[in-house]
């Protein structure tokens, strides 16, 4: 048991304790939702009571103490919920400790901590899920604990699906990470994800450092989460053909059942090659290897010659979109407009080589500066473009560089005019499948605009957002597995699915609320409303699966907290 868990205990005992005798209503009351897990002793610190009226509440902490009084505000009727929405902040307190909320008649909160480094578990433990995702591995106790299993899926001998343009033979793609609650691997989807989270090593080198995760690299003398992302990139190098293409995902042609993945018993094809996964490619591998220059020179200058071959390829076959085949059923992750592909390309082979021909193509293909919600694989790689050029703006001419910071910053404040109008204090207004990682990717947006400004209100904007994830929202949940005292148990996750085990695999962000609900002829939603379109069990893919892109902001958002926030 941990520490937090037995003050957690210590509180509810007290709580029940008070109550027998001093019949006060402080039983917990789901319509009080904040961040479950806590906030830094200088965070802004809000909740929000939803469908009640009141005026005041209270803060008490756990010996039954009053340690701050404050005045509710009403934020009327959010019609994105149905609800009637009223909020509290008590930012001013700023004293490390673990508390609750009391509101008469209606009673507490989920108990939340203040406390320095508090995201340190909860960032530990999104990486850490990638590591449970590895292909054609075992997951071994020393590293997994009960979550431990055998190896699956070698992929050492895929076949070539008709789709990868008549390749014949087979291809030895081994490693990599499941991308979400199947089995398959998806070469968009990593691309995207990996280089969020390379964002972050080139901004923290020493973020996450060197056997901090317990995974099988630790201690070889470099950066876990760069192990991490290795595992996966060096999977992404083996779907590259000669000719420079990137085939686009290695699956079965159907979706398995809930079996553990040594059970898995379909055969796995190379399917498609195409523009959006060539160009992905050519990006991911530039960023690493500029990246990884020092550590490995060789892996690096192999991974950017790989980068330029892609690039080539693409300029070849410049609209090459991929659908799924009628007899695949698998993950899509399909495309038809490559232009922000193009761009996301362009800018990291730029910064890797130093060639102007790249640059030339940047300042003749410019892309719009904003944020397109969902699907993040398909509309985050310009996001990942212009922070990757914003880091290196030393490197662009100087009114370009201008020219971007401004565009940054005015993106950044329009989030934070949508958080002031929002009642639950997010910038999110539209719910669609993956909502979480748009929520997120926000997130990062402000994280990066406080990196170039310094500037607290965009910092202060991420906390608000990231409340969001944790438990501040309209359902209540805390969306990372294992932690929150209203946990998401059920997840769309085959392994835990299958394990036998009563908790889920710890460390995923789960989809969250989508107003299309995919799945409804399976699953029974309880609310119609968009922010409420959610439900935790297991066939409910459309609004609580995992996935590897809904993490990586997560990782980003959680480590640039941590370490703009030690004190």
């Amino acid at each position: 048991m941990t520490f937090k868990q037995c003050l957690y205990l210590t509180l509810c005992t007290f709580l029940s304790v008070q109550c027998e005798t001093e019949k006060l209503p402080l039983e917990t009351s789901e319509n009080i939702r904040l961040n479950q897990i806590g906030y830094y002793p200088s965070s802004v610190k809000e909740f929000i009571l939803a469908d009640h009226k009141a005026s005041t509440f209270r803060v008490m902490d756990t010996l039954g103490e009053l340690v701050f009084k404050g005045k509710l505000q009403d934020r009327g009727t959010w019609d994105t919920s149905g609800e009637q929405v009223m909020s509290g902040d008590f930012s001013d307190l700023k004293t490390p400790g673990t508390y609750i909320i009391e509101i008469d008649s209606i009673g507490a909160s989920h108990p939340f901590s203040i406390e320095k480094g508090v995201y340190e578990e909860a960032l530990s433990a999104s990486i850490k899920s990638y590591y449970f995702q590895r292909a054609s591995m075992p997951i071994e106790e020393t590293y997994g604990g009960i979550y431990k299993r055998a190896a699956g899926h070698p992929d050492s001998a895929c076949a070539y699906h008709a789709s990868s343009r008549h390749k014949k033979g087979q291809l030895n793609s081994p490693g990599g990470w499941y991308d979400a609650g199947d089995y398959g691997k998806y070469i968009v989807n990593a691309a995207v994800s990996t280089g969020q989270m390379l964002h972050l090593l080139e901004q923290y080198p020493d973020a996450i450092p060197d056997a901090s995760l317990n995974i099988p690299e630790s201690g070889n003398g470099q950066s876990d989460l760069w192990d991490e992302l290795l595992y996966e990139l060096n999977w992404i190098r083996t779907m590259q053909d000669r000719d420079g293409g990137v085939y686009h995902k290695l699956t079965a042609k159907n979706f398995s059942g809930f079996i553990m993945p040594e059970n898995y018993d379909l055969e796995r094809f190379v399917i498609g090659k195409g523009t959006a996964a060539t160009l992905n490619y050519a990006a991911v591998m530039a960023q690493a290897g500029r990246l990884y220059t020092s550590a490995d020179p060789v892996w690096s200058a192999e991974a950017i010659i790989s980068a330029e071959k892609a690039w080539k390829w693409a300029l070849r076959n410049k609209n090459v979109p991929f659908s799924n085949p009628e007899d695949v059923s698998t993950g899509q992750y399909d495309d038809t407009v490559f232009s922000d592909d193009f761009y996301w390309a362009a800018a990291e082979l730029y910064i890797a080589t130093g060639e102007k021909k790249y640059l030339k193509y940047l300042d003749s293909h410019p892309e719009p500066y904003q944020h397109q919600l969902t699907n993040s694989w398909k509309f985050f790689v310009r996001n990942n473009a212009f922070h990757s050029l914003l880091e290196n703006r030393d490197k662009l001419p100087e009114k370009t560089a201008s020219s971007m910071v401004s565009n940054h910053l005015k993106l950044a404040d329009s989030l934070l005019v949508k958080i002031d109008k929002n009642p639950y204090h997010v910038a999110l207004d539209r719910y669609e499948w993956g909502s979480n990682s748009d929520v997120l990717n926000q997130a990062m947006i402000l994280c990066v605009a406080h990196r170039l400004s310094g500037d607290e209100k965009y910092i202060a904007g991420a906390e608000r957002i990231n409340d969001y994830i944790f438990g501040k929202n309209a359902t209540g949940y805390c969306f990372l597995t294992g932690f929150g005292s209203k946990r998401v148990m059920f997840p769309h996750h085959r392994p835990s699915g299958a394990d036998g085990i009563e908790d889920p695999v710890p460390g995923f962000v789960i989809g969250g609320p989508n107003h299309d609900r995919q799945d409804q002829h399976d699953v029974e939603y309880s609310s119609e409303h968009p922010a409420k379109a959610y439900k935790d069990v297991e066939p409910s893919f459309a609004s609580n699966e995992v996935c590897i892109n809904w993490n990586a902001p997560a990782v980003f958002v959680l480590s640039y907290l941590e370490q703009n926030r030690k004190e």
